[in-house]
C-alpha cells in the first residue's frame, strides 16, 4: 500500500510540474509552452513537501501575467496640431526681414524729415504714429501704417 501512495504522489508532483512547464512557469522554453499537459484532469493533491519550483502561483491570472506586462502600453491618441497662429506686430517687427528693412527705410525718412523741420511737427507726428503702431496686431495693420506713415515722411524730402 506504501508504494502505491508513493506511485500516486510522484504521479501528482509530475502533474504540477507538466503544468508549470505547460504555463511557461518553468526555463523549457517556448516549445514546452505550446504542449498540452499529459492528463487531462486537474492534477491530483499531494501530501508531498512542495518544492521551491513549486512555490510559484500557477493559477489562470498568474498564466496571463506574463502576457499582459509583455503587450505594448496603449498610448492615447497625439492630438492634433494646433492651427497655425499669425506672428503679432511686434514679433514682425522683431523677426521678419522685409519689415526690418521698411523699419530702417523709415528711420531714415524721419531723420531726414526732422532735420528739416526746425517746428518740431515731425516729432510729435512720430510719438503719434509710433502709439498707432503699438496698437496694430496683425500684418495688415503693420503694412497700411508703413505706408501711411512713408507717404507723410517723404513729403519733407521733396522740401
Amino acid at each position: 500500500m506504501t508504494g502505491l501512495r508513493s506511485a500516486a504522489a510522484l504521479t501528482g508532483v509530475a502533474a504540477a510540474a507538466l503544468l508549470l512547464v505547460g504555463c511557461g512557469q518553468s526555463g523549457g522554453g517556448a516549445a514546452a509552452s505550446s504542449q498540452a499537459p499529459a492528463s487531462s484532469g486537474p492534477p491530483a493533491a499531494s501530501s508531498a513537501p512542495s518544492a521551491a519550483s513549486d512555490t510559484a502561483p500557477s493559477s489562470a491570472a498568474s498564466s496571463l501575467a506574463p502576457v499582459a506586462e509583455a503587450a505594448p502600453a496603449v498610448t492615447p491618441a497625439a492630438a492634433p496640431a494646433p492651427p497655425r497662429r499669425e506672428p503679432t506686430a511686434a514679433e514682425l517687427l522683431r523677426d521678419d526681414p522685409k519689415y526690418i528693412t521698411r523699419e530702417q527705410r523709415l528711420e531714415a525718412l524721419y531723420g531726414n524729415a526732422r532735420d528739416r523741420d526746425p517746428t518740431g511737427q515731425v516729432q510729435r507726428e512720430q510719438a503719434n504714429a509710433l502709439a498707432e503702431r503699438r496698437a496694430c496686431a496683425d500684418r495688415a495693420c503693420l503694412d497700411a501704417w508703413f505706408r501711411r506713415r512713408e507717404a507723410a515722411l517723404k513729403q519733407y524730402v521733396d522740401n
